[in-house]
């Protein structure tokens, strides 16, 4: 697991900062980058993962962060729909 996607999306939740990934779907597939506000942190089956609202799907969604190849913090805000328990 990469730590520096780990504490990017932290250092986004914190902030309050869109974060941006690159995430590669179950069969090997991905959109780009996908512009997300993270909430939490998870794990599931052991797969570790986080919840974040989707801004181009307009949902919530899990992203296992073992399939996040990159992350960046953007310059653009947010105000939480629900409480943020990344700290």
């Amino acid at each position: 697991m990469n730590q520096f996607i780990i504490d990017t999306i932290k250092q986004a939740a914190r902030t309050r900062k869109v974060l941006r990934i690159i995430y590669t779907e179950k069969d090997n597939t991905n959109e780009g980058w996908r512009h997300v506000e993270p909430y939490s942190f998870s794990k599931d089956e052991g797969e570790q993962g986080f919840f974040a609202w989707d801004i181009s799907k307009g949902g919530i969604r899990r992203f296992s962060l073992e399939r996040i190849t990159q992350a960046e913090t953007t310059e653009q805000t947010y105000t939480p729909r629900y409480a943020v328990e990344i700290f």
